[in-house]
């Protein structure tokens, strides 16, 4: 049995306003209470700020590529990208399966 982890790396535009981005991340974090497939989530903010940077990661994890694909397919879902894609200059992503390992108790 194994997890899928998924990455989404963002660059903003530089004239994107510090509250939007702020919200983008409340509204991403508020995701993993409506949506079940998101197992795990992870926001990270870059604090570098060097050429090759990006401004934002997402790391999440998912049961499976289906559970993935529901999670992108869902409503609210969609409506975040929708409210985030004006100031989204570039993204990247990876996904790949990492083994599962069960939590020892």
């Amino acid at each position: 049995m194994s997890m899928l982890r998924h990455f989404i790396l963002i660059k903003y535009h530089k004239q994107t306003p510090e509250e939007h981005i702020e919200t983008f991340c409340r509204k991403m974090s508020a995701l993993q209470d409506s949506i079940p497939e998101i197992n795990a989530l992870e926001i990270g903010r870059d604090i570098l700020q060097e050429s090759r940077s990006w401004d934002l990661i997402l790391v999440m994890g998912f049961e499976s590529v289906p559970a993935l694909r529901r999670y992108q397919q869902d409503e609210k879902h969609q409506e975040v990208m929708q409210f985030n894609a004006p100031y989204v200059a570039e993204v990247a992503a990876i996904d790949y399966a990492i083994p599962y390992i069960p939590h020892i108790k």
